[in-house]
């Protein structure tokens, strides 16, 4: 099931071409017990067209828990792996175990990806085995990104889930771990808890709202706007910082405006070179609670 190709736009007829070995990424998901990564597996499936409806942990249901332990448990206890496609991409995305007792069963996805995603609570923060996996990445230069999950919670803050991430994993550079996003949250509920509603990209500076259930774009509400502004200045700074256009720099500090698709172009090769870290946000759609992550992971 998993298998078929998605309903992405201008994808149809690509399929043949996403099985060459030249098309092919294998992403791990890591992160401790609890986390989400099973859940954002999930929803990454299903926004690719993989799956019609997305499964549930809590019922045993969802794509990489297949095992009757894994059921029972509510939690991963091995290597799954879910292939998707995107663009005429196949993505083979590699859920491990967070539990210590798992660790062969990660060590074996770490060795087999390309890539890895560090799935991280924002109600938990990055814990010392997340750190020591990151660091394991780095010294081989493997490309990482962040996914913040649970930010629908009570206790979740994205701004200071971002610093603390840029603490622990940015090492002697914290400038390399900035978001993407800013998550625009909705009213708060009555047990303080507050839906995310949708996403403002920092390159583009446009609100993506998903309140009424499809995406629509348009500007951010005024009081968003200076916070928008300084998260924004420090993503391009962040991007020409490790730009190999040397004149980059100097022409950004001279006020010049940086083209969009020279800072996306710029950003892609320096997260490929395992460089530069995005921080990318997960929460549930807005007025569906507990029932999977909506997969907020666009360059805009």
């Amino acid at each position: 099931m998993a298998e078929r190709a998605h309903a992405h736009p201008g994808a149809a007829g690509r399929a043949t071409a996403a099985d060459h070995p030249g098309s092919i990424r294998n992403v791990v998901l890591v992160g401790h017990s609890g986390a989400g990564k099973t859940t954002l597996v999930e929803a990454l499936a299903l926004a690719s067209g993989a799956i019609d409806r997305a499964g549930r942990v809590e019922e045993g249901t969802s794509l990489s828990d297949h095992d009757e332990i894994e059921q029972r448990r509510q939690r991963s206890v091995q290597l799954s792996l879910v292939p998707l496609r995107w663009d005429g991409i196949r993505v083979n995305l590699l859920d491990t175990p967070g539990y210590a007792d798992f660790v062969g069963e990660l060590r074996a996805g770490l060795r087999a990806a390309d890539a890895a995603l560090f799935v991280v609570s924002a109600t938990d923060g990055v814990d010392g085995a997340t750190r020591l996996l990151w660091q394991e990445c780095a010294a081989v230069g493997m490309p990482r990104a962040i996914v913040v999950t649970h930010l629908d919670a009570a206790r979740a803050d994205f701004e200071e889930m971002t610093a603390s991430c840029r603490r622990e994993l940015g090492g002697d550079d914290p400038d390399t771990v900035v978001p993407l996003y800013l998550p625009a949250p909705g009213a708060r509920r009555s047990d303080g808890t507050a839906p995310v509603t949708g996403l403002i990209g920092l390159l583009t500076g446009r609100l993506f709202d998903y309140t009424g259930g499809e995406r629509t774009e348009r500007d951010p509400d005024e009081g968003h706007r200076q916070l928008v502004a300084e998260a924004r200045n420090r993503l391009i700074e962040g991007i020409i910082a490790q730009s190999e256009d040397e004149s980059l720099m100097d022409r950004y500090l001279a006020g010049e405006d940086c083209d969009t698709k020279t800072l996306v172009e710029d950003l892609e090769k320096a997260v490929a070179r395992g460089t530069f870290h995005p921080v990318l946000a997960a929460a549930p759609p807005p007025g569906v609670r507990g029932r999977g992550w909506a997969p907020w992971n666009c360059w805009n």
